[in-house]
């Protein structure tokens, strides 16, 4: 890395905007190929400058360097590998200093969940009250109180979700805020000791924010807004007082989690709905033109058990579930990029949209976690709407599953259904068929995969617990491969499946470690 692949803005308001991770990684690099890659955060150095702009304040922004080469956001990587940054930051900070008698740095970070959300790190593990501070924070107790209450509140009054030191408190002994707070005064590095020496008067935070934050549009206009907003907080520093505000969302744990699945296929529009039993949430949509539309959030705190950001997935009357979801989706040109996540990020762009859908299961009440049923309404995808009527699967808590396995929900035609979860290559199964309204288990499976790059057909013969032997060939309409690569990388591959050679989709299949 080089002092040239550094923007810096200098600006006359006590407020310097840092973008550390707005490079960029070479296609070549696979993150399976040698092991784990971080991903840079994308359109951080931009929304950085333009922050900058807006508030007359300073920027440096990292923007092309590869995280994975130099992380400007540890302090010794960044001592040994790129000296000069904290050198060039170190001027920028001492010219504000020297103008205004202190300065306010904000980091801008990415946290890929699409949801429009920030979490304010401090420097400092979050408490009881996120604004009061002990005396090892990156702010002093009045900036929390005041500058940081204020941006949440803000935040908050832009439809935004905004938590402190929740997820990213930014308290690593090596992450950047850091260096304004006591811990590196007596640092035998030069560069870092001289940074460190201007902690008592610069109040540093860190903000991570959704990808809806990031990428232009509406909701990253809203950010801008909220900054507005608190900008007087956020220059006048210690002696800033906050104006009291409305009752908004509280910033509190997060509520019991409820764990719901819903996966649906049909003619027109295929997708999944889920909450997981910890913090997360998705709404994943395959149009019929293709592609992928997709929806990823995390529990904040303060809201209903059964909504994770703009995704509602509850009980109705009778058995029945509602999915409702308005906001943002990425919307991506085809399936492929959860192969390597940064370049598909890079060919995605921000859409509004708006569904509604109701799942009703053909037995409610049924001693089953999970049921076929029919799923209708509507999605409003960037201005466009889909009808939706689908045959659907839905099911509470997941069961532990084995590993490598392959998962199916299909529907078999007018009175028959499947689901299964089938070890690979053991053949133990665990399911059901659904037959003209009994349910009778799955007692062994053979499972044989159609694959090139990734399965495009699953063949599965099964032998049902009262003697019955079926063979059912699913083969991919859609298919979305991911590779996770932590610990170790491994590939999971979901397809909304055509069953026996039919034109449409009727069911799933998830096929894992294989």
């Amino acid at each position: 890395m080089s002092v040239d692949e550094l923007i810096v803005v200098e600006g006359r308001a006590p407020l310097v905007w840092v973008a550390p991770h707005g490079g960029a990684r070479d296609a070549a690099r696979r993150p399976w190929a040698s092991g784990p890659l971080r991903v840079n955060d994308l359109h951080t150095g931009a929304l950085a400058t333009e922050l900058a702009a807006m508030s007359g304040g300073s920027a440096l922004v990292n923007a092309t360097a590869d995280r994975n080469d130099v992380d400007l956001n540890r302090v010794g990587e960044t001592h040994a590998r790129a000296p000069w940054f904290l050198e060039r930051l170190a001027g920028v900070l001492e010219a504000a200093v020297a103008r205004h008698g202190r300065a306010t740095v904000l980091t801008v970070h990415g946290w890929n969940v699409i949801q429009p959300a920030l979490d304010v790190g401090l420097g400092c593990a979050r408490g009881a009250d996120p604004y009061a501070v002990p005396p090892r924070a990156a702010v002093s107790p009045a900036f929390a109180a005041a500058a940081v209450r204020g941006l949440v509140d803000a935040c908050r009054a832009e439809g935004l979700a905004a938590t402190v030191g929740a997820r990213y408190p930014a308290r690593h002994p090596e992450n950047l805020l850091q260096l304004f707070t006591p811990r590196y005064a007596n640092d035998a590095r030069s560069a870092v000791r001289r940074l460190a020496a201007l902690a008592p008067r610069v109040d540093a935070v860190q903000l991570e924010l959704g990808i809806a934050l990031r990428w232009p549009g509406p909701w990253r206009a809203r950010l801008v807004a909220a900054c507005r907003a608190a900008l007087p907080l956020l220059a006048g520093g210690r002696g800033a007082r906050a104006t009291p505000a409305p009752a908004l969302a509280p910033d509190g744990a997060p509520a019991a989690p409820v764990a719901r699945r819903l996966e649906f296929a049909s003619g027109g529009l295929s997708g999944l709905a889920s909450l997981d039993a910890g913090r997360g949430g998705r709404l994943l949509l395959f149009p019929p033109s293709g592609g992928l539309l997709l929806f990823t959030g995390e529990r904040t705190g303060g809201e209903p058990p059964a909504r994770v950001g703009g995704l509602t997935i509850a009980p109705a009357a009778g058995g029945a579930t509602r999915v409702r979801y308005r906001g943002p989706m990425l919307r991506f040109p085809d399936t492929t990029a959860f192969l390597d996540l940064e370049h598909g990020l890079r060919r995605a762009d921000l859409v509004p949209a708006d569904v509604t859908l109701d799942f009703v299961p053909r037995h409610a009440g049924g001693a089953e976690p999970g049921d076929f049923g029919r799923l209708a309404g509507e999605a409003t995808l960037d201005g466009t709407r889909f009808a939706v009527d689908a045959v659907a699967f839905g099911e509470g808590g997941a069961a532990p599953a084995p590993w490598p396995r392959v998962r199916l929900a299909l529907h078999l035609g007018a009175d028959r259904a499947l689901v299964a979860t089938i070890a690979i290559p053991s053949g133990e199964a665990q399911g059901f068929l659904c037959r003209a309204g009994a349910h009778v288990g799955v007692a062994a499976a053979r499972v044989t995969l159609d694959a090139d790059v990734g399965p495009r057909a699953v063949v599965v013969e099964l032998r049902l617990a009262d003697g019955e032997r079926l063979r059912i060939e699913a083969r991919a309409l859609h298919r979305l491969p991911v590779v996770r690569v932590r610990p170790a990388p491994v590939r999971l591959d979901y397809l909304a499946c055509a069953v026996d050679g039919g034109p449409v989709p009727a069911g799933w299949c998830e096929v894992a470690g294989l």
